[in-house]
């Protein structure tokens, strides 16, 4: 639920993200922002700072797809810093704000970043929740459908190594795409909350993985 001193912020995201079709679209900034505010009553924060980042964290994601520049890169931040201003949020808020959208999609599974603010920490795990799941399966279709994506190319890689780096330009099929980066969000979640909540969201990606390869290998087991 989108509390009284965010309405005008959740208005202009709104706008920015009607015609979004990828998984990306106003829906997942309401969740996103329902998981943060879930998050940061256990493990504390900067309740402005975390809605208002969970808002507004993805809607540079159409101009990435007009433009092939990052939703979350220079030219995406100035957009997103014009937002938070005609949206009253004060002053002192923008910087942390945007300094949360610049590093929220980069994953270090790898080499932890050990400085992560609480506010980044919350609003990657709450970006994350919603990318597994029942949920998470349903956008990532969404999303592979929107990007021209094959569902499943048989023989493919599916043993991924490095961390995943999110590039617009950068395809592999929608299954493939549980293996590089989905399927390794449970263990990456930074906070206990966030981690409980995300066990039971990968079984049901687990379950529904095997179901696939059943079906598309015609097991009737």
């Amino acid at each position: 639920m989108i509390t009284n001193e965010f309405n005008l912020l959740a208005d202009n995201v709104k706008k920015f993200l009607e015609n979004e079709s990828s998984g990306h679209d106003f829906f997942h900034a309401k969740r996103v922002f329902n998981n943060a505010n879930y998050i940061q009553k256990n493990e504390g924060g900067d309740r402005l700072i975390i809605g208002s980042a969970a808002l507004v964290h993805d809607i540079c994601r159409p101009f990435e797809k007009k433009t092939g520049k990052s939703h979350f890169g220079k030219e995406a931040l100035i957009i997103i810093e014009d937002v938070l201003r005609k949206s009253k949020i004060t002053e002192d808020k923008i910087k942390p704000i945007l300094e949360v959208i610049k590093l929220h999609d980069i994953y270090d599974w790898t080499e932890k970043n050990k400085n992560k603010s609480i506010e980044l920490q919350i609003i990657q795990d709450a970006d994350n929740l919603d990318a597994i799941g029942a949920i998470g399966i349903g956008r990532t279709f969404a999303f592979g459908g929107a990007s021209s994506r094959p569902m499943y190319i048989p023989g493919e890689n599916l043993t991924f190594i490095k961390d995943f780096i999110d590039n617009p330009n950068k395809k592999t099929s929608t299954i493939a795409h549980f293996y590089e980066k989905l399927l390794k969000l449970k263990q990456n979640m930074n906070t206990k909350t966030g981690f409980r909540i995300a066990e039971q969201r990968n079984q049901v990606m687990e379950n529904f993985l095997k179901q696939f390869f059943d079906e598309w290998n015609g097991n009737f087991n």
